[in-house]
């Protein structure tokens, strides 16, 4: 009997992953602002990270206007980890590895674009390293700036 219970214990846990990782994207949006502490800062930045992924498919299909404003919710949420994972002491290191993620990727797609479309997505890389700089400071101290920050 015993067997049978672990085997829909773990058919369950791996149904519960696969319909997490299916949710919309409006869906995961309202829940990371509906969550709090360490799971907003895990959900915001899974939202922006998804996020981020659709403005390469728009920058891809020519949609630029639309894929610019996108980038923009990625830095809105980016920033609302960050303050999450702040004020609630929690997931501070894992904030700051996808933060660093983000801003790579992002600089990534920048570089498969014209020159013109650039400059909001390196504005953007910008923020988000100085979100990641600011809550480096906050774990750390003022010695923890990030090497070769002024």
């Amino acid at each position: 009997m015993r067997p049978q219970l672990r085997s829909a214990a773990i058919l369950f846990l791996l149904t519960s992953i696969a319909l997490a990782a299916d949710d919309s994207l409006p869906a995961l949006k309202a829940r990371a602002d509906a969550a709090r502490g360490g799971e907003q800062a895990k959900l915001c930045l899974e939202y922006a990270h998804r996020v981020l992924e659709d403005t390469n498919a728009l920058y891809i299909d020519g949609d630029v206007d639309k894929a610019q404003h996108e980038v923009g919710e990625v830095v809105e949420y980016a920033h609302k980890a960050a303050d999450a994972a702040s004020s609630s002491g929690k997931h501070l290191k894992q904030t700051e590895i996808d933060l660093r993620k983000l801003a790579k990727r992002m600089h990534d797609i920048a570089e498969t674009l014209s020159v013109e479309d650039r400059p909001p997505l390196q504005k953007a890389v910008e923020d988000i390293e100085q979100i990641r700089s600011d809550l480096l400071t906050r774990m750390f101290g003022p010695k923890a700036e990030p090497k070769g920050k002024p």
